[in-house]
C-alpha cells in the first residue's frame, strides 16, 4: 500500500535545494517565505532528520536534504515526461475525426462530399475546422490537416491529395465577349484575397506558365473568401483565376467556362497531413482512404 506521502513539503524540498534559498523559492511556488518554512519543519518532523541548514548568502541541504531533493526531482522528471507524451499523443474523441482544412477547399469541395464519407462510416463522427490555428501543425488539435501547400512537412506525415491547376474562369455569357488575352482589361477581375491564395501571383504564374503578357488590370474587386470569388464568378461579376478543385464542379455543372484554353500547373497541391501516431488510429485512416478516392474520382 502505497504510503500517505507529503508532497507539498517534498515539492518545497525540492525547490528550495534546487534555487538555494526559501526566498527564491517562495516566489517561484508563489508562497509566503512562511510557508516554505512551514513545510520543511513538517517534513523534517515527519522523517525525523535534519534537510537544510540555513547559511549566508545560500541555504544548503544536509546529505539527506540532497539525497531526497534528487529522489524527488527524478520523480517529478519521469512525471513530466509521461505527461508531455500524453498531452502529445492524439486525444480521444468519441471515436470520430477532426479535420483542418482551408476555408475555400472546405466549402467548395469538401462539404458537398463529406455526405459519401457519412454513408461509408456511418459510425465515425467528423468535425470540421477551418481556424487558421487548426492548419498549423504546430498549433492544431486536429487529427488530420488539408494542407494547401509545395510540400514540405518535417515530422509529420503527408500524402499529396490532388494537384491544383490554374486558368482564369468566368460565367459562359462573359466568355463569349472574350477573344484575345489584351480583353481582359475591359472587365473586372475577381481578386481572392485568402491566405491560401495570392491573386496577383497566380495570374502572374499562369501567364509565364502558359506564355502570354497580361494587360493591365483596371477594374478589380477584392473578396477575402475563396467561396465568394467563385460565387462572384459565376453571377458574371467578373472573371477570376480559377484554381482546381474549388472551380471543377462549377465547370462540370457550365456554371463556370475556361475563358481561354490555356490550362497551368500550379506549383501548389493538396495535401493530407498528420501526426505519425495518428495513423493508427481507425477513423484518420478511415478518413484518408476516403479522401484519396473521392480524390481520385474523373469528376473531382
Amino acid at each position: 500500500m502505497l504510503k500517505t506521502l507529503p508532497y507539498n513539503a517534498l515539492r518545497t524540498l525540492e525547490a528550495v535545494v534546487r534555487l538555494r534559498g526559501f526566498g527564491r523559492a517562495a516566489e517561484e511556488m508563489n508562497v509566503t517565505q512562511s510557508a516554505v518554512s512551514q513545510h520543511i519543519k513538517l517534513l523534517e518532523n515527519w522523517l525525523g532528520h535534519r534537510l537544510l541548514i540555513r547559511q549566508n548568502p545560500h541555504t544548503v541541504p544536509t546529505e539527506h536534504g540532497a539525497r531526497l531533493a534528487t529522489a524527488v526531482r527524478d520523480g517529478f522528471s519521469s512525471i513530466e515526461l509521461i505527461c508531455d507524451e500524453m498531452r502529445e499523443s492524439p486525444k480521444l474523441r468519441s471515436s470520430g475525426v477532426l479535420v483542418a482544412a482551408p476555408p475555400g477547399f472546405a466549402f467548395i469541395w469538401l462539404l458537398p462530399r463529406l455526405i459519401h464519407f457519412d454513408e461509408q462510416n456511418p459510425d465515425v463522427p467528423f468535425s470540421l475546422s477551418t481556424d487558421p490555428k487548426s492548419q498549423d501543425p504546430a498549433t492544431s488539435e486536429a487529427d488530420a490537416i488539408i494542407a494547401y501547400s509545395a510540400g514540405g512537412f518535417p515530422q509529420l506525415h503527408a500524402e499529396p491529395i490532388m494537384s491544383e491547376f490554374m486558368a482564369p474562369v468566368c460565367a459562359p455569357e462573359l466568355a463569349e465577349k472574350l477573344n484575345t488575352i489584351e480583353d481582359l482589361a475591359s472587365f473586372v477581375i475577381l481578386q481572392d484575397e485568402t491566405k491560401e491564395s495570392d491573386w496577383r501571383s497566380n495570374w502572374d504564374f499562369w501567364a509565364k506558365e502558359v506564355n502570354v503578357t497580361l494587360p493591365h488590370f483596371p477594374k478589380t474587386r477584392k473578396y477575402g473568401q475563396a467561396n465568394l470569388v467563385i460565387q462572384a464568378a459565376i453571377n458574371g461579376s467578373g472573371i477570376a483565376m480559377g484554381r482546381s478543385p474549388l472551380v471543377v464542379d462549377a465547370i462540370n455543372e457550365g456554371k463556370l467556362v475556361y475563358a481561354f484554353p490555356q490550362i497551368a500547373r500550379s506549383q501548389f497541391s493538396y495535401w493530407f497531413v498528420c501526426r505519425h501516431d495518428a495513423m493508427k488510429l481507425r477513423p484518420v485512416q478511415a478518413f484518408r482512404n476516403w479522401i484519396h478516392a473521392e480524390a481520385d474520382k474523373p469528376e473531382s
